[in-house]
């Protein structure tokens, strides 16, 4: 015997279609929901790996900076360092040289001549003193250019008739006081004069070095 349904099917695939639905939502807003956590995770993640490498880059800034300070100070230490080796081996290569001078000088100077002031002021000497004729000075002249530490050399002044010593009293004095006369010098007769010279080097040699001349002094 057939069976007939006699309940109202139509109401009943409506329901049936409607948790179809409900459920195809629930299950697409899951689905939504996890693609937006997972999406939220990968990118705050991604933020805070970003952050940990700005962080990193800060850092090695900062410590390059620093390195960098004391390479700054490195290179003005170098450079203090430098200058002072500077200053030492201009030192050590000039102090043979007032030796040289003081030996040429007396080499240079002729007899019947004699120097009564000498002064340097840079490198430029100056010589006063009193010699028996014009000759001499020249011979004196001469004598300086020769030097290998010494060179243009010239006669700024030169006077004639100077008294070496203080003059005779009168005649008509000595008389009167008993003094004995002044006796005449060979001096009385010397000329005066100034001469410069200018020094030609502030280095040693290899003669002078080879010799140790550098080292003893």
């Amino acid at each position: 015997m057939a069976r007939i349904n006699l309940l109202p099917w139509r109401q009943e695939e409506r329901e049936r279609r409607n948790k179809e639905f409900m459920t195809l939502i629930v299950a697409v807003t899951l689905l939504t929901l996890l693609a937006a956590f997972a999406s939220w995770s990968y990118f705050n993640n991604e933020l805070d790996e970003q952050l940990d490498a700005n962080a990193l880059i800060e850092q090695e800034n900062t410590r390059l900076d620093t390195a960098l300070t004391e390479i700054d100070s490195l290179e003005q230490r170098r450079e203090d360092i430098i200058s002072r080796m500077q200053v030492i081996q201009d030192l050590q290569g000039r102090r043979p040289v007032p030796v040289r001078l003081w030996d040429d000088l007396a080499k240079a100077i002729p007899p019947a001549l004699y120097l009564n002031n000498l002064k340097r002021e840079g490198d430029t000497l100056t010589l006063t003193g009193l010699a028996d004729n014009p000759n001499i000075v020249s011979s004196l002249i001469r004598n300086l250019d020769n030097s290998k530490w010494m060179g243009n050399s010239a006669v700024s002044n030169i006077q004639q008739n100077i008294s070496a010593y203080e003059a005779a009293p009168a005649l008509n004095n000595t008389v009167n006081t008993g003094e004995q006369p002044r006796p005449v010098y060979p001096e009385d007769s010397y000329v005066q004069f100034v001469v410069t010279t200018r020094v030609q080097s502030e280095t040693p040699t290899a003669a002078d070095t080879d010799t140790g001349l550098g080292g003893a002094l």
